[in-house]
């Protein structure tokens, strides 16, 4: 049994706008939401990914006030 080793993607094939939702991977309906150019799969992967963002800038602004 050989052990293949591991690939790098290229950039084309990291992009989450190709490949899935940038929160939970799944693949796009019809409809594809966008939050700051990044593509997402649902209303709840928005809320999700917003939330996201807001706490990395609480954290970010409690990390320049210390």
């Amino acid at each position: 049994m050989s052990v293949l080793p591991e690939r790098r993607l290229s950039e084309s094939e990291s992009c989450s706008s190709l490949n899935g939702c940038a929160v939970c991977g799944g693949k796009f309906g019809l409809i594809r939401y966008y939050s700051w150019r990044t593509a997402l799969c649902s209303k709840k992967c928005v809320d999700r990914f917003r939330t996201r963002s807001e706490r990395d800038r609480q954290w970010l602004f409690r990390a320049q006030v210390a």
